[in-house]
């Protein structure tokens, strides 16, 4: 597996000149950041100049083969400046989209991801609650535009690259005895163009600060118009997948669970149903898809695909209740 970065820094110079985002005698310093897998991603400081540029990879950074269509930058731009007329706190500025670079506004430096804190045992409920209050609002606020948005997200090519072909359709190969709720579960996807999906709505891309007023989703370059229970799943699925990490925790991670659920305040029992399946199926894929959770030991994957099995074969009445399935 690759996990070269490349370096950026002339390139990424000369891109901010040329945009005029900086002055052609300003003296830039150019950081590489974590991209993930799947980005190239630099902090430019300098004198009126601090942002960060994102470029997308056509070859991810995993062990086994996996393409996915660089346009993805492009939608996530569009994405952000979307949830900024919704919600301009929740998400970083976009400050220009151009030339296969997207540039947009630097946290500064004290923040850090809910996944860091979530690590650590420090869990704030109050975060979770901003997350089901923007995603409810994120949801509701476009439900109604889908046809004017059609044409900017209607598109799922980085989403079934990205998500569903290393995620369901990965773990579906693997265990065939659940290929029938994993096919009900992509069915409902494809059928479904109910609002705006970020489609990565996880710790990992959620920046946070000294409290839940500050907070930013970033990453929105598989968003899509498709189903409302994919988002909530991804919060759901790692903290379930914490509390097998960190059992001592358990309860707290059940909490901050039963809160962002409350304020996404979803009572469609069918957008429930479908919930806990993709939750299942992403418990299964961050063990047995294309890339597993790296915090997991022998035992924590074997009690991941255990409990990822029963909310697929034996599903609970509610989310919360899963969390009974760990003990």
């Amino acid at each position: 597996m690759s996990t070269e970065y490349a370096d950026l820094t002339e390139t990424v110079t000369a891109h901010l000149r040329a945009r005029g985002l900086a002055a052609p005698e300003t003296g830039l310093t150019v950081r590489t950041l974590t991209g993930g897998v799947s980005n190239d991603v630099v902090a430019v400081t300098g004198d009126g100049v601090d942002a960060v540029v994102k470029r997308a990879l056509s070859r991810l950074r995993v062990r086994q083969e996996w393409e996915a269509d660089v346009s993805r930058l492009t939608t996530e731009g569009r994405a952000l400046r979307l949830a900024a007329t919704i919600a301009p706190e929740s998400v970083p500025p976009v400050l220009d989209l151009s030339a296969g670079f997207l540039v947009m506004g630097r946290a500064p430096d004290h923040w850090h991801t809910w996944k860091a804190d979530l690590m650590a045992g420090v869990i704030d409920v109050h975060v979770a609650a901003r997350l089901g209050e923007f995603l409810a609002q994120l949801q509701r606020r476009t439900a109604g535009r889908v046809e004017r948005l059609r044409g900017e997200f209607g598109s799922r090519t980085a989403f079934e690259q990205l998500r569903v072909d290393p995620f369901h359709r990965q773990i579906r190969g693997r265990y065939p005895d659940l290929a029938p709720q994993i096919d009900r579960t992509i069915a409902v996807m494809a059928e479904t163009t109910a609002c705006l999906v970020h489609g990565d709505y996880s710790p990992k891309n959620v920046l946070v600060g000294d409290s839940a007023a500050e907070l930013w989703v970033i990453d929105w370059e598989v968003t899509h118009l498709g189903d409302p229970a994919f988002d909530p799943a991804w919060i759901i699925g790692h903290l379930l997948l914490k509390s097998i990490h960190r059992p001592d925790y358990s309860d707290r991670y059940r909490a901050a669970a039963a809160t962002f659920l409350d304020a996404w305040n979803c009572t469609d029992p069918e957008s429930m149903a479908q919930l806990i399946r993709q939750t299942g199926c992403l418990v299964l894929a961050r063990v047995d898809g294309r890339s597993p959770v790296d915090y997991l030991d022998q035992p924590g994957q074997v009690a991941a695909r255990s409990l990822g099995r029963r909310l697929l074969g034996a599903p609970p009445h509610s989310l919360p209740d899963a969390w009974r399935l760990l003990v």
